[in-house]
């Protein structure tokens, strides 16, 4: 349901606009004077906003660059009763929907309201659309998996939102890349994006970094120092490891979230922020907060929506991509003329269980290119808790050769060349060769159309 914010200084506008728009089924919030409209709009997600033009303190021009400032572009109908043609075309300029004139007929305010309602839903489609296709061209959350197909696809719907989110998963599996894609895809992405692991930090050196501090304010802190809350302002604030967050600095970051203010260590200054705020965690935050080590009421501000991330032993199907995708970066950013992987070491890769995610099947990589010897990577160049030393597979080397290709139709490439492999292995029983691959027997039936090798 489309949610319409109305703002006005006379009480009678305020009830007949909210019974109109009421009776027409759209959820109403009046308010009679624009702070209190800033502190809603701060607080909830509004589809449009019906302000009158002339109030006491703060006039709907000033409203509305504030809220287009602080909010984004939330569509505006600014109402008066004092019109000009000067005022109409600031207004116009300005961003402002349309101007419409006291008293109102309300067909016309019903009509305006639903043609402003439409451009907005256009401009949010047009601008998620514009997001996704940027996230598919730069993205390093590298895989094809249903996992990863669905992560891409709700990062792309909650990335435009200021809504918290909560990123969960293990250890190396990519929640930092995660946070960087919410903030690369939402409206803040011309902002900072400023990560802080809270496990590296003792309780007083976070509260310091977070939320800085006056001079004087401990023995030591010789000049006043902006916190990364300041630093952080019209961004991102990514907190990595948020379960090690100390339990009596938790009521000062649960404040942050409520009211977007906080104070620097040793000051009494009121400071304001407007920031973002991602965090994530590998620990069950719900089995800290039954045991008395993480706030309940911080916890449910900080999980309004939770992304999974999943791990790499879940995705078997992205181990042969991220691997080539890996390895090409690490050829190139090394200097080293490595174009393919033997099939032998690229079978060992799927079947491992990849204990460290993505992190160690990375770094397993880098070794590899580096320590390979010719243009194909063989198990030897592989870690030695990958390679038990009683395996062996095919001799026919992967040949990813045709490295002036984008990435996408190499990856392709190599699928079709693997599930090719694995039919062979198979001697073409497919639920084998899906066993082998890592994937499903549909996702495989899938692919063979795809690739034409049914």
């Amino acid at each position: 349901m489309n949610h319409i914010l109305v703002v006005d200084d006379e009480k009678n506008y305020l009830v007949v606009l909210s019974a109109l728009l009421n009776d027409a089924g759209y959820k109403v919030s009046a308010v009679d004077n624009p702070f209190a409209a800033l502190d809603l709009l701060s607080k909830e997600p509004v589809s449009l906003v019906l302000s009158d033009l002339k109030m006491p303190r703060m006039d709907g021009l000033e409203f509305f660059r504030r809220a287009q400032q602080k909010f984004g572009p939330v569509p505006f109908i600014i109402l008066t009763a004092f019109a000009t043609v000067e005022t109409a075309l600031e207004a116009m300029k300005a961003g402002v929907f349309d101007y419409l004139m006291k008293p109102f007929n309300n067909e016309e305010i019903l009509l305006t309201v639903g043609k402003a309602l439409d451009y907005s839903r256009l401009r949010n489609e047009n601008a998620s659309l514009k997001r996704q296709l940027e996230l598919s061209r730069k993205r390093d959350l590298v895989g094809e998996s249903p996992q990863i197909r669905q992560l891409l696809g709700d990062v792309v719907r909650v990335a435009p939102a200021r809504t918290s989110i909560m990123i969960m998963g293990e250890s190396g599996s990519g929640k930092e890349l995660v946070a960087r894609m919410l903030h690369d895809a939402s409206p803040r992405a011309a902002g900072p994006l400023v990560t802080v692991n809270c496990a590296t930090f003792t309780e007083p050196l976070l509260e310091s970094e977070l939320f800085g501090h006056e001079r004087g304010a401990f023995t030591g802190a010789v000049e006043r120092k902006q916190g990364l809350l300041e630093i952080a302002d019209g961004g991102t604030l990514f907190l990595d490891e948020i379960g090690e967050f100390p339990l009596v600095l938790q009521p000062k970051l649960l404040r942050v979230l409520q009211e977007r203010r906080f104070r620097r260590v040793g000051g009494m200054v009121e400071l304001e922020t407007d920031v973002r705020l991602v965090a994530a965690t590998n620990r069950d935050l719900r089995t800290m907060v039954d045991e008395g080590e993480f706030r309940e009421d911080l916890y449910y501000r900080l999980n309004v929506v939770t992304l999974k991330v999943p791990p790499l032993r879940e995705r078997g199907e992205d181990i042969a991509l991220l691997a080539m995708y890996f390895l090409r970066r690490f050829a190139h950013e090394l200097g080293r003329e490595v174009s393919g992987i033997a099939p032998e070491a690229l079978a060992l890769m799927q079947q491992y269980a990849w204990p460290g995610n993505v992190r160690e099947l990375q770094n397993a990589m880098e070794r590899g290119v580096l320590f390979c010897k010719g243009a194909v990577l063989q198990v030897d160049d592989l870690p030695d808790s990958i390679r038990p030393a009683s395996r062996s597979a095919p001799s026919c080397p992967l040949d990813l050769s045709g490295a002036d290709k984008p990435l996408p139709e190499l990856m392709e490439d190599v699928e079709r060349q693997l599930i090719h492999d694995a039919l062979v292995r198979a001697r073409g029983v497919q639920a084998r060769a899906a066993q082998l691959l890592g994937i499903s027997r549909s996702n495989l039936q899938y692919k063979l159309k795809k690739y034409g090798l049914l």
